[in-house]
């Protein structure tokens, strides 16, 4: 009777590949958690009724960011809550401690993941508030701070419809005299529309806001001749 009789060196192959599954588990584990933590996290920040809410919901981020230090988004969603609810603060003081927290967060979210177009698109989110809280004085200041960031976001990743949808939003605030104004808003937001149709990420915590907006300026657009 003839006996198999497995070589040596196949027993080693066989083992490291048994170790490498076994090493493997734990990672997919913390994984799967990751995800979901943070699922419940955004769901949290989509159903919070009032900026109170909302802005707690920045914390909750922020720990998540610290059990996964690898992890750029948790920054990037702690920093987006803190600058969209920015824009309704009316005290400058609030207004910037709120930034400033955005900010490191932003900072952190970069070190992460330095060429992410999504990280760019908040930058310029970032100048626009802070431009908002005192036009006069703050918009020569960070004006151009937030068209590099539009540009940067755009030079990463071209598809992303929300670098097109502040490319809009940029020209929609400037004056007539300097190019901008509805007329040279409006084929911004139609491209930034464009882009959203045919925008896929297969990522279940890649952000998604944008085309709401995108909609609602256009509808204000429609008896604009775009140029």
């Amino acid at each position: 009777m003839q006996t198999n009789i497995i070589k040596p060196e196949t027993m080693k192959k066989t083992i490291l590949l048994f170790a490498v599954v076994l090493m493997a588990i734990p990672l997919l584990s913390q994984g799967k958690k990751y995800t979901k933590t943070m699922r419940k996290a955004i769901e949290m920040r989509a159903d919070a009724s009032d900026r109170q809410s909302a802005i707690k919901c920045a914390s909750t981020f922020e720990e998540i960011s610290e059990s996964y230090s690898e992890q750029w988004l948790p920054h990037y969603y702690a920093a987006e809550v803190l600058i969209t609810n920015s824009f309704e603060e009316r005290e400058l003081k609030l207004k910037d401690e709120m930034l400033d927290r955005a900010w490191t967060n932003l900072d952190k979210a970069r070190e992460l993941a330095p060429k992410e177009s999504e990280i760019e698109v908040m930058k310029a989110m970032y100048y626009f508030s802070m431009m908002s809280a005192d036009p006069e004085t703050r918009g020569p200041m960070y004006y151009q701070d937030a068209f590099l960031s539009i540009e940067n976001a755009k030079n990463m990743n071209p598809e992303n419809p929300r670098a097109h949808y502040l490319d809009g939003v940029m020209a929609l605030n400037m004056p007539d005299f300097m190019g901008g104004g509805p007329h040279a808003a409006k084929p911004l937001f139609l491209k930034a529309a464009e882009k959203f149709e045919s925008y896929k990420n297969e990522d279940p915590l890649w952000p998604d806001w944008g085309a709401d907006l995108v909609k609602e300026e256009l509808d204000k657009m429609k008896d604009i001749n775009s140029e």
